[in-house]
Order: C-alpha cells, then structure tokens, then sequence
C-alpha cells in the first residue's frame, strides 16, 4: 500500500493530519484556566530543564503564540499517539475508522 511513493507521502500526511486532530481535540476540551495553568507549568518545566530560570521579568505573561506552543507540547507528551507505523497498521486495517477524524489538512498539498 506504501510502496509508491505517493501513497507513502499521502499516509504521512494523513497520519500528521490525524494526529493534529487529537491534539487540537484535547485542547478544545480544555478551560481556559486549564490552558493557562499548564501553559504556566510547561514553562517553568522547560526554564528548569534549560537552566534559564529568571530570563522572563517576574510577572511577565507568555504571549498567545507561546501559550499555544506550550500546551501544545505538554498535550502531545501527556497523549498516547501511535508512531507512524503503529498507525499505518490500524490504517490499512480499517481506514475508515481514521478517515472521519481527519481534519482534511493533508489535502493541501495536492
């Protein structure tokens, strides 16, 4: 199914739109309190990783952009997502289950 590069390109798209669904999903579901909390707490997590505590003033909010980019990332480390081929194999094996939870971005590079 995979072989012709096309088709392998296309399932990659697929499976990226796929995955991007779940992760907006989840964020939707979220309050607003919720995305600010584990904003915050992502940002202090990847200031403590990185050694860069302080570098923002104190009292400083991240900006929307950087809101979205943390919660983001903490959903996609917290959500279970199949590896490309973990979900290939689920495809192939029932593409419809996939298909009505795309979002229809992979369509834009055709």
């Amino acid at each position: 199914m995979a072989g012709d590069p096309e088709v392998g390109r296309v399932l990659r798209a697929k499976y990226l739109d796929w995955c991007s669904a779940r992760l907006a999903d989840r964020f939707l579901r979220l309050t607003p309190d919720e995305i600010y909390e584990l904003a915050q707490r992502a940002e202090a997590e990847s200031e403590s990783a990185h050694g860069t505590t302080g570098e923002r003033a104190v009292g400083t909010e991240l900006s929307y952009r950087a809101v979205v980019e943390r919660v983001t990332e903490a959903l996609a480390s917290r959500i279970q997502l199949p590896t490309y081929e973990e979900w290939l194999a689920a495809y192939t094996e029932a593409p419809e289950r996939f298909d009505e939870e795309l979002l229809g971005l992979w369509r834009e590079g055709e």
